[in-house]
């Protein structure tokens, strides 16, 4: 393969190497490292990948549970935002509930957030009770917000990794 009849190849993955004797040690070492990362970085992904799906499927059972497969109950909407955090190796579900009023435009959108793992609220935003005020309740942790944006910039660290 090449122009010297005493170069030897190294296949690995998806890569081929020729290299000549003299640095046939150094290339083998180096060789070896990329096979071996290359595998290494592929086994967190898939670990990743299961925990994104166990976290998902905890989600929706918790919201079954509490909702009902209608997800939708009179003039009240359900719906939820789940994410599993590699960095803070945890699950966590945003509940969201629109409750629409009457004969009014206006209406209420409650949201909380939980780590389903530990089965504990992180936070509460309670919002849209009169045009032009602020929430009545929006905290996350020991954060307190003043709106739906800043309550949404402070989900970020848990709901976006």
């Amino acid at each position: 393969m090449g122009k010297h009849t005493y170069d030897q190849m190294l296949l690995c993955s998806d890569a081929l190497f020729v290299v000549q004797p003299r640095m046939w040690r150094i290339t083998v070492a180096i060789a070896g490292l990329l096979c071996s990362s290359t595998y290494v970085s592929a086994q967190p992904n898939k670990e990743l990948y299961e925990l994104q799906e166990r976290c998902g499927k905890r989600a929706e059972e918790f919201f079954r549970r509490e909702y009902g497969p209608a997800f939708s109950k009179d003039r009240q909407m359900f719906n939820y935002e789940n994410h599993y955090s590699s960095r803070l190796n945890k699950c966590f579900l945003q509940e969201i509930a629109d409750v629409y009023e009457k004969g009014k435009s206006a209406s209420t959108k409650n949201m909380r957030l939980f780590d389903l793992n530990e089965n504990r609220e992180y936070g509460t935003f309670v919002g849209g009770i009169c045009d032009g005020c602020g929430p009545m309740a929006c905290l996350v942790q020991d954060q307190v917000c003043q709106s739906e944006s800043e309550w949404r910039q402070l989900l970020k660290p848990f709901m976006e990794d």
